[in-house]
């Protein structure tokens, strides 16, 4: 069965990025002229997906609807300015060709964001994204994740290595048979692994009847336990491109600076730039 619809939970406070999240939703905080959000929709975009589902709270819910909205006063206030009059076609074509949708989320946690969204999906297999989480690969992480699925009709979940010195309490990966999951383990002297889940999941819908097995936790549903409950193997994929935290306030930098130069317009400018920056400092 076709991958058609994506969740990203977006419902979060932003919490680690304040003070500008008081204001605006990290999600639509820019990376030069675009928003976080959109790289994560073109991403699932790339990768065939028909629709999106938002998980949203209703702090953000007006802001995600607006830019994901085609803008007929804009196209024409920009319409004969040569400068500006294909500006929005990228959001545009991605607007034009895909259905969003929008759920409130009603329960706490990675989980619980994505029970919220139960009942838009039916009985399909779908995937999932955190709003947290950009990632840089070729080709796209969730098409290299469907294809996966495509082949073994089973869930897969995404990873990625990170260094021992900054390995989370929980939420390290074991494996068995090389690339299938068999636990998701607390930081020890001794690790399974250096590889931790990141947001980019492919589902199927028995992940909704595993429910009642979470313990709550600071009254939140998490899902990567959830994935140990599920009477299924899940497949694991290792990151091979680049990711971004855009919770984390160095993260966002860093994202800035990548996505800047690889626009053409800014690239010589910005190395040379960096270039002054690095010698004065």
């Amino acid at each position: 069965m076709k991958i058609k619809k994506c969740v990203i939970t977006i419902a979060g406070f932003g919490t680690r990025l304040l003070p500008i999240t008081k204001t605006i939703s990290k999600e639509m905080i820019p990376i030069i002229d675009l928003p976080v959000i959109f790289y994560q929709v073109k991403e699932a975009y790339l990768s065939g997906i028909e629709e999106i589902i938002f998980v949203v709270s209703k702090r953000n819910i007006d802001l995600i609807k607006n830019f994901f909205s085609i803008d007929n006063v804009m196209i024409n206030e920009i319409k004969d300015d040569p400068k500006k009059a294909n500006l929005l076609d990228e959001v545009n074509e991605i607007i034009n060709n895909m259905k969003f949708t929008y759920v409130i989320q009603k329960i706490r946690g990675t989980y619980g964001s994505l029970y919220s969204a139960k009942d838009l999906l039916g009985n399909e297999p779908f995937a999932l994204m955190y709003g947290d989480d950009l990632v840089v690969d070729n080709p796209p992480l969730l098409k290299q994740m469907i294809n996966i699925y495509e082949k073994t009709k089973q869930s897969v979940v995404a990873v990625r290595y990170i260094e021992e010195d900054k390995l989370p309490k929980f939420g390290i990966i074991e494996y068995k048979n090389g690339n299938i999951l068999k636990n998701i383990c607390y930081k020890d002297k001794v690790n399974p692994s250096q590889d931790i889940i990141l947001g980019r999941f492919i589902l199927n819908p028995s992940i909704f009847t595993v429910k009642d097995k979470l313990v709550i936790k600071s009254k939140e549903l998490q899902l990567p336990k959830a994935l140990l409950y599920i009477n299924e193997d899940v497949q694991v994929l290792k990151l091979k491109g680049k990711y971004f935290d855009m919770g984390n306030k160095l993260e966002y930098i860093k994202a800035t600076l990548y996505f800047g130069l690889q626009r053409k317009e800014f690239h010589d400018d910005l190395r040379k730039y960096i270039k002054e920056i690095e010698k004065n400092n």
